[in-house]
């Protein structure tokens, strides 16, 4: 097996699905799945590059200097200078540079309404859909429905002071005695960018006197909206 000819199929292989993946991300299609793709493959380029370099190192040399002269050869300089003129346009944000970049994503969402990412209507939607699922699966004891809601791993500050996660709040579930039913109201929500919303809202609980005001971070991935972290608290008395 020659190892040149291993290297070089490797790195259009892995080039290939790069492209894909890029592709994807750039036209606004980049799902949890892609951009996790796109990384990993991004490592394993740099890896196949790399012994790509060493193995053609004789050939890249010839390629960048004039053997005759000694002289940097032109074609090595007319590559330095679009590679210097990208990352300085893209580095200093330059207009043409993020116009080109969120070019192809307008291709397939359209002009986004003034006043945030998304239009309010589908942010308060999603808010509201997303606090019900949350509000129905707590007071039913559907651990897995909240786990689908709010995953294992979400953080949670308690009006207490004590931080939980995902985990406990499914145990705490399953340890009550009696029964306990949760109402949410959401007061606001705001859209961070394209997958995460803001959520600040209400609620009432069956074994609390007093209403708590809650914080909960909601975050899309792939095409699901879950609650990533979240704060709870006793308003202030005035």
């Amino acid at each position: 097996m020659k190892s040149k000819n291993l290297v070089s199929l490797s790195v259009a292989a892995v080039f290939f699905v790069l492209a894909i993946t890029g592709l994807l991300i750039y036209f606004g299609q980049g799902t949890h799945v892609v951009e996790h793709t796109h990384a990993w493959f991004g490592v394993l380029f740099v890896a196949a590059a790399v012994f790509h370099i060493v193995n053609n190192w004789a050939s890249i040399v010839g390629y960048t200097k004039n053997r005759r002269t000694g002289s940097i050869q032109k074609e090595f300089v007319i590559p330095v200078i679009i590679a210097a003129v990208f990352a300085l346009g893209i580095g200093f944000d330059l207009p043409v540079f993020g116009k080109l970049a969120n070019f192809g994503k307008g291709l397939f969402r359209g002009e986004r309404p003034r006043g945030g990412p998304m239009a309010q209507t589908k942010v308060d939607s999603i808010a509201n859909a997303v606090e019900t699922a949350y509000a129905m699966a707590y007071t039913k004891g559907d651990t897995g429905a909240l786990a689908a809601v709010m995953p294992v791993k979400t953080a949670l500050l308690t009006e207490a002071g004590t931080i939980l996660n995902g985990s406990d709040m499914q145990k705490n579930i399953l340890k009550r005695e009696k029964p306990e039913v949760i109402k949410t109201k959401v007061d606001r929500a705001e859209a961070l960018d394209d997958h995460m919303i803001l959520v600040y809202g209400t609620a009432t609980n069956s074994t609390a006197t007093t209403p708590s005001v809650y914080t909960h971070l909601l975050k899309e991935q792939d095409k699901k909206w879950q609650i990533i972290a979240a704060q709870r608290a006793y308003p202030a008395v005035q």
